[in-house]
């Protein structure tokens, strides 16, 4: 029960920092959003891809795009898509297929 207690009394002090009137965050550091699913893909990752066989050259995907992951999840869950994230998903399954 104590470590409920300290979970509940930790919740209280960190929700008022997420909420629309708290400071900017300092951002993530060495990393820009994948063009599929704007998960942070980080300049050392070895998941940072370049595709080059499409009609645009796609840089930063994560593995999960690159592999095709996302697109097979967000089909199988019948989802709506940005369609620009759309667009990027289906471009990388064309030009692995």
């Amino acid at each position: 029960m104590a470590q409920w207690a300290e979970a509940g009394e930790n919740l209280l002090r960190i929700i008022p920092q997420l909420g629309p009137d708290a400071p900017p965050a300092n951002g993530v550091d060495d990393c820009l959003p994948c063009p599929g699913c704007y998960r942070p893909v980080y300049e050392s990752s070895s998941s940072h891809t370049l595709i080059g066989a499409t009609p645009f050259p796609l840089a930063g995907l994560c593995k999960l795009c690159a592999d095709g992951t996302t697109l097979r999840s967000l089909r199988q869950a019948d989802v709506p898509v940005d369609p620009e994230q759309l667009v990027v998903l289906e471009t990388v399954a064309a030009a692995m297929a």
